[in-house]
């Protein structure tokens, strides 16, 4: 192949990546969004590692918006649509969901441990740790968790910069 032609086809698979993309980077029908971000605490103390999804009253298809909070208890939420993640929320109306499960101090068998257990042992360990785990007490309400129930409400663009003290849904 010629410099030319390498170049041209080159310059083609170029201009045909834009296209797909658009002159931004980001696909074709991705959401204008907003900056956005939520704070969870229990009381005055920061949740770190909090999943937050925001559902929309109107669906959006294919978009997702949400994320996880950082050891400050803020999330910078963003929305991703067709393998695509920016930071921010689109225009809409949502209701905002909250999890974080306990973390048990059994943690899950590896397959080696596995291989290494009667099958009855492994039976016994996974019991103890699934008790452990309901016995905890939930870091999240089970309010908050679910479109039906969380009563967590943000309107993009206005609210911003949304705070969640899980202490007041107990």
């Amino acid at each position: 192949m010629t410099k030319s032609l390498r170049a041209l086809t080159l310059c083609a698979a170029l201009m045909a990546t834009l296209c797909v993309l658009g002159c931004s980077g980001q696909p074709s029908g991705f959401p204008k969004v907003s900056p956005c971000t939520i704070t969870v605490t229990d009381g005055s103390d920061p949740i770190e590692g909090v999943e937050i999804a925001l559902i929309p009253s109107t669906p959006i298809s294919g978009v997702i918006v949400g994320g996880v909070t950082d050891s400050s208890g803020v999330c910078v939420v963003k929305t991703t649509f067709a393998n695509f993640a920016k930071p921010g929320a689109p225009q809409g109306d949502f209701t905002v969901t909250l999890r974080k499960d306990p973390i048990p101090t059994k943690p899950e068998l590896t397959i080696a441990e596995m291989e290494s257990m009667s099958r009855a042992d492994i039976d016994k360990y996974n019991k103890e740790r699934n008790d452990e785990i309901k016995s905890m007490p939930q870091i999240i309400p089970p309010n908050l968790t679910s479109k039906p129930t969380s009563k967590v409400q943000l309107t993009m663009p206005g609210t911003s910069d949304l705070s969640v003290d899980v202490s007041q849904y107990r």
